[in-house]
């Protein structure tokens, strides 16, 4: 197994943030590469965006606290 973020441990979730749209968050486990399992949106107001998954990116860990 490889990790999307290597600064975060392998398998603990992680938030990601759309390129386009930094003010949206989502989830997904520290596995493989974005898109690898499922990702969950955390931000329900606004709506989600309709970017590609591409645009997807890790948010710094130092970014979430």
């Amino acid at each position: 197994m490889t990790a999307i973020d290597k600064t975060q441990p392998e398998g603990a979730h992680i938030e990601l943030t759309c390129r386009n749209h930094p003010n949206l968050r989502w989830t997904t486990k520290n596995i493989d590469f974005i898109g690898a399992r499922s990702i969950f949106y955390g931000t329900y107001d606004p709506p989600e965006c309709n970017c590609p998954l591409s645009d997807l990116m890790v948010v710094p860990k130092e970014a979430t606290k």
